[in-house]
């Protein structure tokens, strides 16, 4: 008894000076948000090879590098909106906050993911329109940026699945893209 008073005691005299907890910061959270940071570096390089290209592009030429370049500005959009939302969780002021705010993360990175797998696909199915080189090179270039960021966002998406039920929404999500992708691609 004397031991539970005194522990009580000790606690409500120790309270006041306890930090308050806002969010929380997850596995995984740290290394998403560096490796963003690693992929942001190689996207500005990546453009000003685009800005670089088109300069010196003409007609046919000038077309593809734009619809090229579109697919990694779209990509850059989304994953910065992802990197927005984990940074949101981890200041949340509440656990209910970081809730919602992580499920929130949850569903984008699901559309991020079918967004990147068909961007990429376009990629690949479009080699053939490649006519010079250094075009090929920035095509490439940017598949395998887009297959890195893929992964990273795989494991983003699989953390907060791992947090919450989401086999049944991502098998849904999964055929309600892929009745997109047919309806686009054929």
């Amino acid at each position: 008894m004397t031991i539970r008073l005194s522990l009580l005691l000790l606690l409500s005299i120790c309270a006041p000076f306890v930090p308050v907890v806002h969010g929380a910061e997850r596995i995984g959270d740290s290394a998403y948000l560096n490796e963003v940071e690693r992929y942001a570096n190689t996207v500005a390089a990546l453009e000003t090879e685009f800005r670089s290209l088109l300069d010196a592009a003409s007609g046919e030429e000038r077309f593809y590098l734009y619809w090229t370049y579109n697919h990694l500005t779209d990509s850059r959009i989304q994953v910065e909106y992802l990197q927005r939302q984990v940074e949101l969780a981890k200041a949340a002021q509440s656990l209910s906050e970081e809730e919602s705010i992580r499920t929130t993360l949850r569903d984008q990175a699901q559309f991020v993911r079918w967004q990147l797998g068909d961007a990429i696909d376009d990629l690949v199915q479009n080699i053939p329109e490649v006519r010079r080189l250094n075009q090929l090179w920035i095509n490439e270039a940017l598949r395998s940026l887009l297959s890195e960021i893929l992964t990273t966002v795989d494991r983003l998406w699989a953390d907060q699945c791992a947090r919450m039920q989401c086999v049944e929404a991502s098998a849904a999500l999964d055929s309600r893209c892929a009745l997109t992708t047919r309806g686009i691609h054929g």
